[in-house]
Parts: C-alpha cells; sequence; structure tokens
C-alpha cells in the first residue's frame, strides 16, 4: 500500500506492507520520520490521517494522550493501514547522520538468561543474519503470545554482529518484564525490529563524554563505553559515568565497570549513586575501590559534579538513559545550570 506523508515543506511516499506499523514501514524504506520510543509511550511520532483508512492498534498507549483523535491524530508507530493513505507529519523528515542504518524486521532467538541484580535479568538475541547499529541504539521486541514491542537497548557494541546482549528490569504488571523473570529455557520466533535511536555514539566527532543512566537505562551507555574502548577514543578523550541504582542490592554490572576503569584509568571515572541508602549504610557495603559513589538522585549527583569544575569542555557531549523525570529534569539542568547547548545533549527516556 502507498503511504504519502508530509507537510507544508516536506513530502515523502513508501510501501507498507498489510500489518506493519506505519512508522517501522517507512524507517524501513528509508524515510526518517520523527519518532522516540518507537513503542507508543512518547508520542512523538503522531501524524494526523488526511486520506484513507487505518487500524489505530493499541488505544491505550500512553503517547496517545494528548492527541486530537477527532482530528484524525494517531500514531504511527501503533497504526496500520487497510488501504493507501495521505498523512500529515508535523515534526520534520530528516536524517541525523550520513551514516544512519536504514532498520528492517528480523525473527530472533532468545537465550542465556542470566539473573545480574535482584530485579535485573539481562539475556541474547540471535540474529539469523549479521546487523549493524551504533552505540547507544536500541531494538524494539515482540515474544509470541505477548502483543506489542517493547524497546531495549543493546550492552554490547560490535560494527556487525550475530548476538545482541540486552538487560531488563521487572516492573510489576509489565507483562513483557514478567515473562522474562520466568525464562530459562531458548524462545525461537521472536519478532525485532531496528536499530533504532538517535542518543548514538561516534567517535569521529571527537567528543568528551558524559553519561548519566538510571537503573536499567545503563544499557545503552554500557555500549557507548564498549565503543569507546575498543575504537580508542578513552585514550584521547574523558568518559565520566554516572550511574544511579536504589540500593547496593541493586548494583550490577560492578564487575565489567570496574575492567574498564582498569584498561584506562585516567580516561575513565565511574559514580555509582544510590537513591534509597544513606552515607553511613554505603559505607559498611564492601563496593569495588575502583569506582566512586555518592548518595541522592543521580541526575543531581552528576550535574553538581559538572558544575564544581571550572568551566565546560568545549567538546562535551550529554548522554542521558533512564526514567522520564530524571532525563527530563538532568536535560533542564544542563542547559539552564551547567549552561550546555541543547545540541550537545542526546537521551533516551524508558517508561
Amino acid at each position: 500500500m502507498l503511504i504519502e506523508v508530509g507537510n507544508k515543506r516536506q513530502s515523502a511516499d513508501f510501501e507498507a506492507e498489510p500489518g506493519e506499523k506505519l512508522l517501522y514501514a517507512g524507517l524501513r524504506a528509508g524515510v526518517p520520520l520523527p519518532y522516540e520510543c518507537g513503542t507508543g509511550t512518547c508520542g512523538t511520532c503522531w501524524g494526523r490521517l488526511r486520506e484513507g483508512d487505518i487500524e489505530q492498534g493499541w488505544e491505550e498507549a500512553p503517547g496517545r494522550g494528548r492527541l486530537k483523535p477527532e482530528r484524525g491524530d494517531f500514531l504511527m508507530c501503533q497504526a496500520t493501514a487497510t488501504s493507501g493513505c495521505r498523512i500529515g507529519i508535523p515534526g520534520e523528515i530528516q536524517g541525523f547522520r550520513d551514516d544512519d542504518i536504514t532498520p528492517g524486521h528480523h525473527v530472533v532467538t532468545l537465550r542465556d538468561w542470566s539473573d545480574e541484580a535482584r530485579d535485573i535479568r539481562c539475556f541474547l538475541a540471535d540474529f539469523p543474519t549479521p546487523v549493524s547499529f551504533h552505540a547507544g541504539q536500541f531494538f524494539v521486541l515482540e515474544v509470541p503470545g505477548l502483543p506489542g514491542f517493547r524497546a531495549y537497548s543493546m550492552v554490547n557494541y560490535a560494527a556487525e554482529t550475530k548476538s545482541l546482549e540486552f538487560v531488563i528490569k521487572r516492573m510489576t504488571g509489565g507483562g513483557f518484564s514478567e515473562w522474562a523473570f520466568t525464562r530459562e529455557v531458548t524462545i525461537e520466533g521472536v519478532r525485532a525490529f531496528g536499530p533504532l535511536g538517535r542518543a548514538t555514539f561516534h567517535p569521529d566527532e571527537s567528543r568528551e563524554l558524559f553519561l548519566v543512566g538510571g537503573g536499567s537505562g545503563i544499557a545503552g551507555l554500557m555500549s557507548i563505553l564498549d565503543h569507546a574502548h575498543e575504537s580508542g577514543h578513552l585514550r584521547k578523550h574523558r568518559a565520566r559515568l554516572f550511574f544511579g541504582v536504589r540500593t547496593v542490592g541493586d548494583l550490577f554490572f560492578a564487575d565489567r565497570l570496574r575492567a574498564l576503569k582498569a584498561e584506562h584509568p585516567d580516561g575513565l571515572s565511574v559514580t555509582v549513586v544510590f537513591s534509597h541508602e544513606d552515607e553511613g549504610a554505603v559505607m559498611e557495603q564492601s563496593l569495588p575501590e575502583e569506582l566512586n559513589w555518592a548518595t541522592g538522585f543521580v541526575h543531581e549527583a552528576a550535574i553538581s559534579a559538572l558544575q564544581a569544575e571550572e568551566g565546560l569542555p568545549d567538546n562535551l557531549m550529554a548522554y542521558l538513559a533512564g526514567p522520564p523525570p530524571m532525563v527530563d529534569s538532568a536535560i533542564r539542568s544542563l542547559i539552564v545550570e551547567a549552561g550546555l547547548s541543547p545540541g550537545s545533549i542526546r537521551y533516551d527516556k524508558f517508561s
């Protein structure tokens, strides 16, 4: 089916397969439609139906909250076309970089489930053919019997690979997370689409890195550090990571971070921030000596550390990943209090 999208300044068209999400069809065709989460949470990918027929998809999607369905508004990440359509797009239809990777559909196998902390699991997704992605990107996954795609950032990095590592946090009432925490066997026939996301790291930009992650939001930041390590970026540029968890018992990836710190004693600093521990309780724990620690909210600790320095590096790039309130607050503080330009901030929000 032919789908035409555009606004007063831009237009494009692409073919959508029956049952294919319109956002995914456009991105797969190389049309850089506006989006953030790609799963119905944020509402960034909304469009206005001018002509044709669609199926709306997930009616309770949080991203519908600000839309005007009586005027034809809908979420492209949820809707499928039942005829050719003409759609108004309020956002910009533009790429990010010349080396953007066109996403695609895959059927993958999930395996090697491992518990990293009491509410954190890691798993691998095996692809039938090698895939490429930029560090900091994510895939959306849909498992058999659980309708709807969920977004997960890659933990590892490789220019091309057939296996991706993901991390998932147990969420009360979360269909996929509850399912994932009962898996011990290989799961075949899982649908995947990606890679997606623009909170990406590129060594050729030659930036100092300022990374702030809350909980499972650390996943994409680990991929960035992995790429920064293997590319030699950390031998020339500094990276500072602030990793927020609730308690000492919620800390994970400590060994991986300690190993990275050992490889780059001068190029990398890691601060773990505990939001639900007091200083006395933390001091009683046996934490890795290579890692710094603080208490409070991770974004506040990160901004305070940045403000304590004498001036921002001209080439600083901030990466933020975690719950929307954390990310939104960090963005405001980086711009208003620290004086960082919006173009030097890349982020992913995880609800």
